[in-house]
């Protein structure tokens, strides 16, 4: 799993990339509802993603941070 957050003047996004053994990819994206810094919006991409993760079944992750 990778993830990244960044927080703009605007708004803040957080994304997550799952890659399987066989190519696989599925890609999320998110926007936060509060404003927040970026080291804030990388621990909501973590969060997301360890979530999801354990939603779809994955008991054997590596995690990447700054895709």
């Amino acid at each position: 799993m990778y993830f990244d957050g960044a927080a703009r003047p605007d708004d803040t996004i957080a994304g997550v990339v799952f890659v399987y053994p066989k190519k696989h990819i599925l890609l999320y994206s998110f926007v936060l509802a509060q404003l927040s810094s970026n080291n804030m919006a990388e621990c909501q991409a973590l969060s997301f993603g360890l979530q999801m993760a354990i939603k779809m079944g994955i008991i054997d992750l590596s995690i990447y941070d700054d895709l």
